[in-house]
């Protein structure tokens, strides 16, 4: 029988090598390039939403201080305050509706995490929806408007006709074709109503029969129109995860998260004494719960707010950062805010420093108009 030999087919030990060594090489080429993409999408995506958040804080306080201490086109000291002081359940922080500005840093114990800074702004909205459709009789009248919607009995409103302006209680309500507001001395509401017309430099004559408590200043008529005042507390928190945002409380009410990823507020301010030409005289910086007194705060005008803006994703930088903070700071080694010692040695988020500067631009119409 002829023998037939026949050439083994296939790959020898080398070329399987060699085929294996180049397949891990190109493997890992792709491993590299899909981590690297990774990595990238990561720190865009980190950095877009630092971006957005400090951006958005940014315009967001700055159109609230610059909004600070309207008193419907009139000043402060020509609205009388007509709440009850004498009443039990009248709390100055909340009532009086004084100060238009006021900032200091927390000490944890109260509002804000400790060494970050507070801010308070007092005033009303923008133009009111209720009007008044018919003189008042007198000045202890109820008043007659447009509308109660909107409007619960205990609200605290003001009414003001850009000569005069008043804080008052909403004792009750009438609904219907001929709506209208009460403001009796209370009873049923707290406060209450029982100031005597004090502290206002404009001198109108009330018609005020048998001198009431519950007068007004004046008798208000179609030229008046009323809003609803409002006292912001802005400071920074933190929730049961212990994420940081910054919060916004009205009064004594709960507190709303404004935006994520605010880590730190500062801030510095710049007075005018005694409100002479809206110009900046000096800056203080708020560093202790005392830093601003309550006379020094009644001549702010400008308001300088450096924010720390934080990821929420770790590990996106490289190395723990150092940053200039806040902006105003002497960044030659004192003033670096070095996230190791301030945060966390293992805290690799990224961090951006967020600065912006607002007039209070109810303060400098007032020195115009002076």
């Amino acid at each position: 029988m002829n023998s037939i030999s026949f050439r083994q087919q296939g790959l020898s030990i080398v070329e399987l090598m060699i085929a294996i060594t180049l397949g891990l090489i190109l493997t890992a080429g792709l491993v590299q390039i899909f981590s690297g993409n990774q990595r990238s999408f990561t720190v865009a995506e980190a950095n877009m939403r630092v971006q957005e958040s400090g951006r958005m804080t940014s315009e967001f306080l700055g159109r609230a201080v610059r909004n600070a201490d309207y008193w419907g086109c009139i000043p402060r000291e020509n609205v009388a305050n007509k709440l009850d002081s004498t009443s039990p359940d009248y709390v100055a922080d909340l009532f009086d509706f004084q100060d238009g500005f006021m900032s200091f840093q927390s000490d944890g114990s109260g509002l804000g995490l400790a060494g970050t800074d507070v801010m308070i702004l007092r005033g009303v909205g923008g133009a009111g929806d209720v009007s008044i459709t018919e003189e008042m009789p007198n000045s202890s009248a109820n008043l007659k408007v447009n509308t109660v919607s909107g409007i619960d009995e205990a609200d605290v409103l003001l009414i003001s006709d850009c000569i005069a302006g008043d804080i008052f209680q909403v004792t009750g309500l009438q609904t219907g074709a001929n709506p209208g507001i009460n403001h009796n001395t209370g009873g049923s509401v707290s406060p209450g109503n029982g100031k005597p017309r004090e502290g206002v430099d404009v001198v109108v004559d009330n018609n005020c029969p048998g001198q009431a408590v519950n007068c007004l200043s004046k008798q208000y008529d179609e030229t008046a129109q009323i809003f609803a005042p409002y006292y912001h507390q802005y400071f920074v928190d933190e929730d049961a995860d212990g994420n940081r945002a910054l919060y916004r409380q009205e009064a004594n009410g709960t507190a709303e998260e404004i935006m994520d990823g605010v880590w730190d507020l500062q801030m510095r301010v710049g007075l005018d004494t005694g409100l002479s030409n809206g110009e900046v005289t000096d800056w203080v910086e708020i560093t202790a719960p005392n830093s601003l007194s309550q006379a020094a705060a009644a001549n702010v005008v400008a308001v300088e707010i450096s924010m720390l803006v934080r990821s929420p994703e770790n590990r996106v930088v490289n190395s723990p950062m150092e940053l200039c903070y806040p902006h105003w700071a002497d960044c030659d080694g004192a003033g670096e805010f070095n996230v190791v010692d301030e945060v966390a040695a293992d805290s690799r988020h990224l961090y951006r420093v967020f600065s912006s500067m607002a007039t209070i631009r109810n303060r400098i119409l007032k020195v115009e108009q002076n």
